[in-house]
């Protein structure tokens, strides 16, 4: 079965090589050739459990000479303009910033598509900040979760003017599923100011930590209406 978050990452993807960083049971790879959205894919895991299932999957749909299995970390596993289109989903936002950023000469000669689970604001930060560009950013809702699919090319965009449009960036106001991206980012950063002011004790860094989330939600005030 693909989920709406898979359907939204196989949907940004029409390439000829494509490499699938931290793939686990290479359920990616195997939809694109499949799809015919990619010709050839590199699937790569750092753990060699994940990595032997995948070798194991996709050799039960006939396409191991189209899909092939490297075990490491990050981009170390793959050369610089190997692949179109790299995507990194199902891992942490830090994470992903951080496979980046070690080798951000491979991540700037090709394609990228990010999903992030997590740390959103950080890795939005991180890319327009250090010369990426977010050229397209889809929402993909399973039930009570809420996804972002970032699509991402190297080269410098502006940054925005307002620090809370790296959480909920501007030109994700007229999504189809923005209300339930931005009701949930409410309720996140509503429970870390009670969490916070009902705290007992409050240090010089909790301190700083409630006032600048009461200054996101008052500047996200702006979608409400």
């Amino acid at each position: 079965m693909i989920t709406p978050r898979l359907r939204a990452i196989l949907d940004r993807v029409n390439t000829n090589i494509a490499a699938d960083i931290g793939t686990d049971h290479a359920y990616i790879p195997i939809r694109l050739i499949k799809d015919g959205r990619a010709r050839r894919v590199i699937a790569t895991d750092i753990r060699e459990g994940p990595a032997e299932i995948a070798e194991e999957n996709i050799k039960k749909y006939g396409l191991s000479d189209k899909i092939e299995v490297r075990l490491g970390n990050g981009l170390s596993v793959i050369e610089k303009g190997e692949a179109d289109l790299i995507i990194i989903a199902g891992m942490g936002g830090e994470l992903i910033r951080d496979i980046i950023a070690s080798d951000e000469d491979k991540a700037r000669a090709s394609d990228l598509i990010l999903q992030p689970m997590n740390s959103q604001y950080e890795l939005r930060k991180y890319l327009i900040q250090n010369g990426f560009t977010i050229y397209d950013e889809d929402i993909a809702v399973e039930g009570f979760k809420v996804y972002n699919i970032l699509s991402v090319k190297n080269g410098k965009s502006a940054e925005f003017e307002n620090d809370a449009d790296y959480h909920i960036p501007p030109y994700l106001a007229n999504h189809k599923n923005f209300k339930r991206f931005y009701e949930k980012k409410k309720r996140e950063f509503e429970k870390v100011v009670k969490g916070l002011e009902n705290s007992a004790e409050m240090n010089a860094e909790d301190i700083e930590k409630l006032e600048q989330y009461k200054i996101w939600l008052k500047d996200m005030k702006k979608y409400e209406g």
